[in-house]
């Protein structure tokens, strides 16, 4: 049932719609067993509907063009949440609640009011907000049910001011970002084996030796099974460049100062840097993230600047953790975010950018503790470093690893304690790109670091992961070999911003030329190929 219900944004047309679906309800509840104390007429009724569709607050879960459920998602928090021990301390902007959740009852076990409840969920994250909230009435017994089985946690019993109504105490229920974010990464599918068989049947029709473009086959069947159709299509394609600075440029491990982030990040937006310049010519839309630059920028015209800005900067490293793990995951969530708007409006191919001076540290640090390899191993000269520097780099992310490593337990924390904002953001571009089913592209060594924090919170996300090239950066061959990914070229770039991304994709395009146009072996009348043993057993396809 769940493959065939939509949700979206309510719109004025629905609200007659919308009244008949609260009436109805409310009907089948007064006549069997009225467990919200809802009253016909009263409550829900147009007004909440009306208000809802106004303030854009309120969707729809609708199949075969019927309305068969609702939530209202908003920030309104009544008097009485304020007197409550909350699990997370959160501004009134940064809590989501949820009111007027209802399924038709001839939908009641159909999945609807489990796909509305994550719904929820990811339209928290996309939101930015760090908590879900939300009241029940405490006989509410089906709903106090699903929320406790779609991870809510009981936070108090309060009185909301409804006991002339027969209503005189309501639990209240929490869910953090961090429960959203496992929540959501928890649903990643598969990719289509079919999707996957049909394109790898349509490569062995092509009249050409079997297997003769290598990777670029396999990354082709690869999108083919992220996509779900073997007629793969990348003609739409974006570069995020997420932005940030760096608080541990404070140690002298960068050759440049911080100021060079805000600088090069507004160029970006005039199409003014390197991987612009090559994105025109790859027919890339470029898309520039402030995720926590040190300072307020300007937009160009060109690639207009996305404020998803956290903080100024992270803190020192060397001195103190990064982030706070809050912080962390609101920035991997504002990277998910990202990845998901640009789905929406008809993307099918990511690739991956930085910007942020200092980054070659944090990733260094990240990696090293992912990978428990000596910081020496996976640590290089970033932008050009001398030898004394790297000494001082090394030196630094060496201590940084002994000092917080035991307090580190997943990903997230080691990005918290060490990484950046940018890594963090590049890690929810990863793993947006599997919950969307987009192809994702790794750049180099900074954006192979993100792929593999994204890889180790969810196993499934990199399959939806492609390698582009190999770092000149030390550990750059060490990340793609731990992803299990083969990288289209080996060109000696370690440039960043998402060059090396970029520069694969006409490889892309070539290929998909010719699995797309070139003739077939039925179409020459010429026997087609048989693969070889060897061929079946390398795992070639």
């Amino acid at each position: 049932m769940t493959e065939e219900l939509n949700i979206r944004r309510g719109v004025s047309e629905d609200i007659s719609e919308l009244v008949r679906l609260y009436d109805e309800t409310v009907e089948h509840l007064e006549s069997h067993v009225n467990y919200p104390g809802w009253k016909k007429g009263v409550y829900p009724g147009r007004d909440a509907a009306e208000e809802g569709v106004e303030t854009g607050t309120l969707y729809v879960a609708e199949t075969k063009g019927r309305i068969i459920g609702s939530i209202i998602l908003n920030g309104k928090q009544e008097a009485a949440y304020n007197g409550v021990s909350w699990g997370v301390e959160a501004e009134p902007e940064e809590v989501m609640v949820i009111h007027t959740f209802l399924v038709h009852p001839d939908f009641r076990k159909s999945g609807a009011g489990k796909f509305l409840m994550e719904f929820a969920e990811v339209q928290a994250l996309r939101e930015g907000k760090k908590t879900i909230r939300l009241d029940v009435y405490e006989k509410n017994e089906p709903a106090v049910r699903l929320y406790e089985r779609q991870g809510y946690r009981y936070v108090a019993t309060v009185d909301l001011g409804l006991g002339s109504w027969g209503l005189p105490w309501f639990k209240l229920y929490e869910r953090t970002a961090e429960e959203c974010l496992n929540g959501v990464l928890s649903r990643i599918s598969p990719l289509s084996a079919g999707a996957m068989e049909l394109a790898s049947l349509t490569w062995s029709h092509v009249a050409k030796p079997l297997y003769s473009l290598g990777i670029l086959e396999e990354d082709v069947i690869k999108i083919a099974g992220i996509s779900e159709t073997q007629h793969v299509d990348i003609g739409n394609r974006a570069l995020i460049i997420m932005c940030s600075d760096n608080g541990i440029v404070e140690e002298g491990v960068t050759q440049t100062g911080q100021e060079v982030t805000a600088v090069v990040t507004e160029n970006m937006t005039d199409g003014n840097s390197s991987v612009c310049l090559m994105a025109d010519r790859a027919g890339v839309d470029v898309f520039p993230v402030d995720i926590g630059v040190s300072r307020d920028l300007r937009s160009g015209a060109r690639n207009p600047l996305i404020r998803k800005k956290l903080a100024y900067g992270t803190k020192n490293f060397h001195k103190e953790p990064a982030m706070t793990r809050e912080t962390a995951v609101s920035a991997i969530a504002a990277g998910l975010s990202v990845a998901g708007e640009l789905k929406e409006k008809g993307y099918r191919l990511i690739a991956t950018g930085e910007m942020g001076i200092g980054n070659t540290t944090t990733s260094s640090a990240v990696a090293a503790m992912l990978l428990d390899r000596d910081p020496a191993e996976m640590t290089g000269r970033g932008a050009g470093l001398s030898d004394e520097g790297l000494m001082k780099k090394v030196s630094v992310i060496r201590e940084a690893v002994k000092r917080y490593g035991p307090e580190c337990s997943d990903a997230i924390d080691v990005i918290a304690h060490v990484g950046g904002l940018d890594l963090a953001g590049l890690t929810g571009v990863f793993l947006g790109g599997a919950v969307y089913r987009i192809p994702v592209l790794i750049d180099g060594f900074i954006s192979g670091t993100a792929a593999l924090a994204a890889a180790k919170l969810a196993p499934a996300a990199r399959d939806y992961m492609l390698a582009t090239h190999v770092s000149a950066e030390p550990a750059g061959r060490l990340l793609l070999d731990e992803l299990g990914l083969k990288p289209f070229v080996a060109a000696g770039m370690c440039l960043g911003e998402g060059t090396g991304a970029v520069a694969s994709i006409p490889l892309l395009d070539m290929a998909l030329e010719v699995y797309t146009k070139m003739s077939t072996f039925q179409d020459i009348q010429i026997e087609e190929y048989k693969p070889l043993a060897s061929q079946r057993n390398s795992g070639t396809q």
